[in-house]
Order: C-alpha cells, then structure tokens, then sequence
C-alpha cells in the first residue's frame, strides 16, 4: 500500500511536470510568432475587425503541439487509453489545416471536407454511439447518431471559430469550460481530467499574448482546435459513462447561442452564412462598451452565474440532460436576440 501511494504522488508530480511543460512550449512558441515569424502569419486589419493595428495570428498552432505532446506522455503514464489519446490527437490535423488558412486564407471547400474526414474518423475510432446519448428522449439508430455527432464536431469547430473575433474571448472561454471539465471528471476520469488542466494552462499562456491590446491572435488553427478538442472530450467522457456530452454543450452554451442564434437570424434575412461579418451579440457588445475584456468577463459570469450550475445538475441529473441543454440555452439565444444579434443596421 505504501509503495503504491509512492508511485501515485510520483505519478502526479510528473503529470504537473508535463502540464508546466505544455505551458512553456505553448509560451515559447507563441514568443517566436510574434518575433521571428510576425510577417508570415499578419493579419492584416478591415472592416469586419475589432482591431485597428496588424497583428500576427496562428497562436493556436503551439497550444496544439503542446496538448499533442501532452495526450502522448498521459498515454504512456498509462493515464489515457490508446483509443482516448489517438482521438485527442486527431485533434493536431484539425489544428495544421487552420494554420495553413492562417497563412493563405484556404478556401472552404477545401477545409470543409477535411473537418468533416476527421470527425468521422474519431468517431470510428470511439465505435457506436452509447444509446443513452438524448437521455433517453430520442433513440435512432446508430449509424445516425454517429452521422449526428459528425456534424456537431464539424459545427463546435466552426462555431468556435465564428466567437473568436476580440481580444481574450476564445481563450477564456477554453480556460473556463477545461476547468468546469476537469473538476467534474476529477474522481472518474483522471487521465481526461489532466487533459483538461493542461488545455486550461495552455491557454493562460496563451492569453499573455493574447489580453487586450493582444500581440497575436489565436487564428483558425486556435479556434478550430478548441471546438473539436472540447468536443471531442465531451464525447470521451460521455462514452466512459463518467459525464454527459450535455454537460459539455451547457458549459459551452454561451458560444452555441451566440452562433446559433446569429446564423439563424442571418439564414433568414437573405444573408449568406458562410459571408465575414461582425454581428455576434458580443460583437454588437463590444463596439457597443468599446471594450474586449469587459464583454469577456461579462460572459465568464454568464458561465459561472448561469451555465456552471445548470451544467453540475446536468452532471447529478444525466436523465434531463437534454431538457437541462435547452432550459440553459435558450434564455441565452432569447438574450443574444435582445442585443441585436444578426442585425447589420444597429
């Protein structure tokens, strides 16, 4: 019994080590893009922007190594499963591609495709879809659901994608929903539990270069990376039975009502989807305090006030899971309506 204890501090000393370790290659990396690779990777300011100067962006890339590097020394710590640690890191692939159209701007129908490949892949890699995933409210068959799930991945990348457009807003957002994640999977899941403080410690070193007036900008391979990965650790600990997926979506309902609720609006005005704009409710919120950070603390209390307790039920209560998700997100959409969402005249 003592030798065990032993290994186990053993165990998680090193696994602080390895999270530490992500944080240093994550701050490295972002160091080297805003001083030797700047020029490569500039975004150049327009009308749609909610900033005036050039600013590189890409930080994304490094989160992703460092979390790639994370998931492979968890797997052989034996925390993590080989099924968890390869669909974490298909993860990587989502990441280089979004780097790529940081550098280029890849159209997207190329990029589409892609995520759509990937998405599938993991989720043959995880095998069938587990039938309580609509907590009992809904069965289909599997093939479906696992089309569903696709979908979903495909959209929480986009979505992500979408919210990231001022300073210090995507990374708290991943800061708050990896901490919610790893205090719910901390007894359950303890190999996803420190997947989870890692993506969190990632991000705080991202956001020393990201806090307002930010020096780099997470870019597409940053904000399509945290949709999937977030996503995909929903589906792992939902598949283990250890924590509803629904918990994932109320900690991530913020993001999903702003999006959803905009690109409806938008669908049914005439304006195209798939078009630049900046008509988010925190986009409209922004302009409107004529401050990043005070829209983004403004929706991490949102998150802690509203969507953390809806989703701790949602967590004791993975029967009303569903009813929990839409109880929780519709007052957001409804709120996001109020603000001008979708709007282009304000």
């Amino acid at each position: 019994m003592e030798r065990h204890v032993i290994e186990s501090e053993q165990v998680t000393l090193l696994t602080v080590i390895l999270v530490l370790a992500g944080m240093a290659v994550t701050w490295t990396g972002c160091y080297l893009l805003v001083t030797r690779w700047r020029q490569r990777v500039i975004d150049l300011p327009n009308a749609r922007s909610a900033h005036s100067l050039a600013t590189p962006r890409g930080g994304g890339i490094a989160i992703a190594l460092a979390m790639a590097c994370l998931s492979c020394a968890l797997y052989w710590l034996k925390l993590l499963s080989l099924t968890q640690a390869v669909v974490l890191l298909s993860a990587l692939p989502v990441a280089i591609v979004g780097f790529f159209d940081d550098i280029s701007s890849l159209p997207v129908r190329y990029r589409l495709p892609f995520h759509i490949v990937i998405a599938g892949l993991a989720l043959w890699v995880l095998g069938p879809v587990p039938e309580a995933f609509f907590s009992g409210w809904l069965m289909l068959p599997s093939i479906l659901q696992g089309a569903i799930l696709v979908l979903a991945l495909v959209w929480l990348l986009n979505l992500y994608n979408f919210m990231d457009g001022i300073d210090g807003l995507a990374a708290l957002q991943c800061v708050f929903v990896s901490l919610a994640g790893a205090f719910f999977l901390r007894e359950t899941m303890p190999g996803l539990m420190w997947v989870c403080l890692g993506l969190a410690g990632c991000q705080l070193s991202f956001l020393f270069w990201n806090w307002t007036p930010a020096r780099l900008f997470m870019g597409d391979s940053g904000s399509t990376f945290c949709g999937y990965f977030l996503g995909v650790l929903g589906l792992l600990s939902h598949y283990a039975m250890a924590l509803s997926v629904w918990v994932w979506v109320l900690l991530m309902g913020s993001f999903i009502a702003d999006t959803t609720y905009t690109l409806i609006r938008r669908l049914m005005t005439g304006h195209s989807i798939t078009e630049g704009h900046a008509t988010h409710a925190y986009q409209q919120l922004s302009r409107r305090f004529n401050s990043h950070l005070g829209v983004a603390f403004l929706m991490m209390a949102v998150n802690v006030i509203w969507l953390f307790p809806m989703a701790y039920l949602a967590a004791i209560q993975p029967e009303n899971g569903v009813f929990l998700a839409f109880s929780g997100i519709v007052p957001l959409m409804l709120l996001a309506a109020w603000l001008g969402a979708g709007r282009t005249n304000n």
